[in-house]
């Protein structure tokens, strides 16, 4: 497995980010805004194969005409079931509603939340569908397969033909799944394209100066 990859990926239309959509920064700041993500500030414009592997701390919004793309290290991960959670990300809790509220721009649309790091064997894939869950896979060489819930999707077929769902950790499988199941964002499978130019705003978190601490201790402003 080479590919590194922590993204959530939303839109009404099947398919729709092979279409290489144009990106808007103002959007990009509304969805921020609606997804409850306070404490980021932007920075610069990013290529989406960038924010695919995002840095620690950083965080990416792609907003586009017909869908949504966030990637962070742990967002991904509120997608599945907690023991996934888990073992993706820990138990942090602290953006406890960012699926309710990322789910709800889309609620008649798509979701998926993909995650692939090579390192340690990690993969997996959540979709939903009118803000219901309608398939999670997960696993990971430490802890095998992690998450298996809904029935295996269309874009699943072929390679759960080559190899069972519960071999796919021994077998090294997962990151041919995850492809497979991006085919339903991009049309086709995500490893398929030269390149995907597509555009996200990159976001840092805000830091707070020591006077701006001490006086929030105190109620100043």
């Amino acid at each position: 497995m080479g590919w590194k990859a922590f993204a959530i990926l939303a839109t009404n239309e099947s398919g729709y980010f092979g279409t290489l959509p144009s990106h808007n920064a103002e959007a990009a700041e509304e969805v921020r805004g609606r997804l409850g993500l306070s404490d980021y500030e932007p920075l610069a414009e990013q290529r989406f194969e960038t924010a695919l592997h995002p840095r620690r701390g950083a965080l990416y919004i792609g907003a586009y005409p017909g869908g949504t793309i966030v990637c962070e290290n742990a967002l991904p991960s509120y997608f599945f079931d907690d023991r996934s959670q888990r073992a993706i990300s820990g138990a942090s809790r602290k953006f406890a509603h960012f699926k309710e509220q990322l789910l709800a721009l889309y609620p008649e649309g798509e979701v998926m939340a993909i995650v692939l790091h090579s390192v340690v064997n990690l993969w997996g894939y959540s979709v939903y569908s009118r803000g219901q869950l309608l398939r999670s896979a997960a696993g990971a060489s430490d802890n095998g397969l992690i998450a298996n819930l809904g029935e295996p999707l269309p874009e699943e077929l072929r390679g759960l033909r080559e190899c069972a769902i519960d071999k796919v950790d021994e077998e090294g499988f997962g990151e041919e799944l995850v492809f497979d199941v991006s085919a339903r964002m991009f049309g086709r499978r995500m490893d398929a394209f030269d390149e995907l130019p597509l555009r996200m705003t990159e976001y840092k978190r805000r830091t707070s100066s020591p006077v701006a601490f001490v006086k929030s201790l105190f109620g100043r402003k």
